[in-house]
Parts: structure tokens; sequence; C-alpha cells
């Protein structure tokens, strides 16, 4: 099976100024995940601009559902880190789960959870795009053309007059 991306992130930590602090990677192995390990903001936007590639992931050892790809940009001098195209100054890896309430609770680690096939196929990369990232694209079942069934009708009976 094919890798989804280099690492995928499940859990998120963001400071007072919404800036993430930590993330959990989880290393994709193409038919399993590691368990994961912890790395600051600074190590995430170093691999990101070494060009590795990051998607969020959901769920546990007994559903795992990948999520969206994770792009950043430079503004100010300053890089961020988010799952949409907004060009806005603080990060956003969407609804992913806080690392401090998980790390009170012992929840069983990704590592032996087999993946499910991806859904979407991957468009290639455009001179508009990043040169990191490439984007998932939804594939719309194709329309189905029902023609109208013909409709017999017996013609009216005409009157003869005499």
């Amino acid at each position: 099976m094919s890798k989804w991306a280099d690492y995928l992130i499940s859990e998120v930590e963001y400071d007072s100024n919404y800036l993430i602090s930590k993330i959990k990677q989880h290393h994709d192995n193409g038919e399993s995940i590691s368990d994961g390990e912890i790395i600051d903001r600074d190590t995430l936007a170093n691999n990101l601009g070494h060009g590795s590639k990051y998607m969020t992931v959901y769920g546990d050892l007994n559903k795992l559902r990948i999520g969206k790809n994770v792009r950043y940009f430079r503004a100010d001098g300053y890089h961020y880190i988010r799952i949409d195209h907004n060009k806005v100054n603080h990060d956003n890896l969407g609804d992913l789960p806080d690392i401090s309430k998980h790390e009170q609770e012992e929840k069983p680690a990704l590592a032996s959870f087999t993946k499910p096939k991806p859904i979407g196929e991957m468009k290639p990369l455009s001179v508009t795009s990043s040169a990191f990232f490439a984007e998932p694209v939804e594939v719309a079942p194709e329309p189905v053309e029902v023609a109208p069934e013909p409709v017999e009708v017996a013609p009216e009976p005409v009157e003869v007059m005499k």
C-alpha cells in the first residue's frame, strides 16, 4: 500500500498566540503507522521546509481516517503551519485532539493499526501550488443519464357520423 505522507499528525498543542508548541507525529511506514513521538514547532517547520510531507490523522486502533495535507507559508520572516490556504498569522491543524489532555490518559498507540486504502487521488503539483505538497482530489461519481421510458398512448376512438 502506498504511503499517505512521510508523517501523520494525530495530536497538537497550541500556545496562547495560537501557534503550535508541539505535535505528536507518526511515521507512515506504508502498511502501518509508528507509535509516534512528540516534536516541537521548529522541528515540524524545518521538516516541512526540507520537503517532508505531513497529513493530519484521526482515530485510534479500531478506526483511522486521514485528514488534510499540512502546509506552511512564510510571512514577515515567520513560518505559519496550516491545513487550509488562509494566510493568517497563526497556525491551524483543524480539530486534532490536544496533546496535554491525552498525555494524562493512557491510550493505545496507532502502531499496530493496518491502514485502509486512501479514497481520493493525488493531483500533480502545479506551478502555483506549494513546491512541497499535492492535494487530494475528491472524485465525484459520473452523472448517469436516465432516459424517460416511452409511454404508449392508445389512440382515442373516432366516432364516425352517418
